[in-house]
């Protein structure tokens, strides 16, 4: 009796013809070679680790080959919110992330009160213990609650609390090591302690929903601050007598900063003007997705509040965004259509360098022999999304292969 394999999980996969990217590289047509949970082969001598029975052969002429996308900043999607989700909605909404390329998630929490923050933080960690994550999911984004009320965004002002590490402590004792960025705004009292606290505690601290000045924004950097939540949303803008947060954000060569390339965030020149200045690996594309993302068009809850989802924009009632309804692959496709980037370092933005910022590097955001074969397959024209594997599993699927 022969064994029935899988089809999405055969024992083993040799991808060929596609184009394959990482690193900011092309490795040109190479074929690749998954067994199991990795990647084995790569190139030359590829096609003789892919011998034996249940290999299954896809030819992916015309399409790219990429390390599956790491989003540091989603709320939420699918309506699925983040803050109030249980774990079979959690693991439900991965579905989502998957059809858009992206194999790793931060889940990202905006501010609750403080009783309801630490039990949401608590129930997550039980979530994913419990697994519910689905292998995608690998910690928690705090999107404060330390931030400045001069500068909200869409964040319910009401649950902001002065920088303080025995409170910023009990958030990550709950958390139990599924903490891994923290957002905060360096000018507040307390702030520069609060940044030594998150490094030593293995936490990657954000600047971000913050009022600071260009001179203030200089000595966070030097202090520690090496990474900021959605450059230009939230901050003092560029101005040429008042520099802003926004220059010294760019011009220092150890901050990383995230784009939410969907053109209505930042529009494509200011993008260019960002990854013409920073290194290509320093800059990380986001959703910050909220959960009428992938949802139609209408009203619906977020964060205390009402917003409105119309043709691809979400706002309060008074205009201002809240969040997003972008997808990662669509980042991609603003970054290389609109804004002039290649495709090799548009997907390094979405890839390769959130990994890096998140500390998993080892574990995600690049294609290479022994690691996880998370991979992302696009249409080589359309650069939309026509297969997706998280480790060594065909978890997505559009059209016939």
């Amino acid at each position: 009796m022969t064994e029935k394999r899988d089809e999405n999980r055969p024992a083993a996969w040799l991808l060929e013809g596609a184009q394959v990217i990482t690193g900011g590289a092309s490795l040109g047509q190479v074929p690749v070679v998954v067994r199991g949970k990795r990647v084995v082969a790569i190139g030359k001598g590829a096609r003789r680790q892919a011998r034996g029975n249940g290999v299954r052969k896809l030819d992916l002429e015309g399409c790219v080959l990429a390390p599956g996308f790491v989003d540091l900043h989603t709320h939420g999607a699918a309506g699925v919110d983040f803050v109030d989700a249980s774990g079979e909605e959690i693991a439900r909404s991965m579905d989502h992330y998957l059809a858009h390329g992206v194999t790793r998630v931060l889940m990202s929490l905006y501010p609750s009160s403080w009783k309801k923050s630490l039990r949401v933080v608590e129930h997550l960690a039980d979530v994913l213990d419990a697994g519910d994550g689905r292998g995608v999911v690998f910690g928690l984004h705090l999107e404060g609650p330390f931030v400045s009320p001069g500068r909200p965004g869409a964040l319910p002002v009401r649950n902001f609390r002065e920088p303080s590490t025995k409170d910023a402590a009990k958030l990550l004792d709950a958390a139990r090591g599924y903490a891994k960025t923290v957002t905060l705004a360096p000018e507040l009292r307390g702030a520069p302690a609060l940044i030594r606290f998150f490094e030593r505690r293995g936490v990657v601290p954000a600047f971000g929903h913050s009022d600071a000045n260009y001179d203030q924004t200089c000595r966070a950097a030097k202090g520690g601050l090496h990474y900021a939540t959605h450059l230009f949303n939230a901050m003092n803008g560029l101005h040429h007598r008042d520099p802003g947060a926004v220059t010294a954000l760019i011009e220092n060569p150890d901050v990383a900063v995230e784009l939410i390339s969907d053109g209505e965030h930042v529009h494509a020149a200011a993008m260019r003007l960002v990854t013409e200045a920073k290194s290509p690996e320093k800059v990380v594309l986001v959703s910050d997705s909220v959960p009428p993302c992938g949802l139609r068009d209408g009203r619906y809850d977020f964060a205390g509040g009402q917003v409105e989802l119309r043709k691809g924009r979400i706002t309060r009632d008074d205009g201002r965004l809240a969040g997003s309804a972008l997808t990662l692959d669509r980042a991609v496709r603003v970054q290389v259509k609109d804004v002039g980037t290649s495709l090799p370092n548009a997907l390094r933005f979405a890839s390769e360098n959130p990994a890096r910022v998140a500390q998993i590097a080892r574990r995600a955001g690049t294609i290479a022999k022994g690691r996880p074969a998370d991979l992302v397959l696009l249409d080589a024209k359309k650069l939309t999304v026509r297969a997706t594997w998280l480790a060594g599993e065909l978890v997505y699927r559009r059209g016939k292969l």
